[in-house]
């Protein structure tokens, strides 16, 4: 997940008394995730590099009882074992509406303005101003 960000939670979690565990390290049998997760009431994960939510993982973990994707797309969790365990999976749909529009609004005007030739122009040494 977000590990040097801490998704901005760690202060307000822990002043709620829960325990936050970030890592980066969700690969392998012995992997922090799977040390963590058989404790774990909600499972944080993000769409670009997710924590894969296995049935093995879901099966071991009676706790989980939330799986949030920080982003969209939940194709990294086993959605049948989830509904079989009662481990609700969401995501925050829309989160990234904004980010995407501005993305294409650029990749527009970078087209119609010539930009990348343009751009190459200068490292070649031209356009002389």
């Amino acid at each position: 997940g977000c590990v040097s960000g801490e998704l901005g939670l760690r202060k307000f979690l822990e002043n709620q008394g829960h325990k936050l565990v970030v890592t980066s390290d969700k690969d392998g049998a012995n992997s922090t995730l799977d040390q963590e997760i058989t404790d774990a009431n909600i499972l944080i994960s993000q769409p670009f590099w997710p924590a894969y939510i296995t049935r093995e993982r879901i099966e071991k973990s009676p706790n989980l009882k939330l799986a949030i994707t920080a982003g969209i797309g939940s194709d990294h969790v086993d959605l049948d074992a989830a509904m079989e365990h009662g481990l609700t999976v969401c995501e925050v749909t829309y989160s990234n509406s904004i980010s995407v529009s501005e993305h294409v609004v650029m990749m527009i005007l970078s087209l119609v303005r010539n930009y990348i030739p343009s751009y190459n122009w200068i490292l070649k040494g031209g356009w002389n101003s």
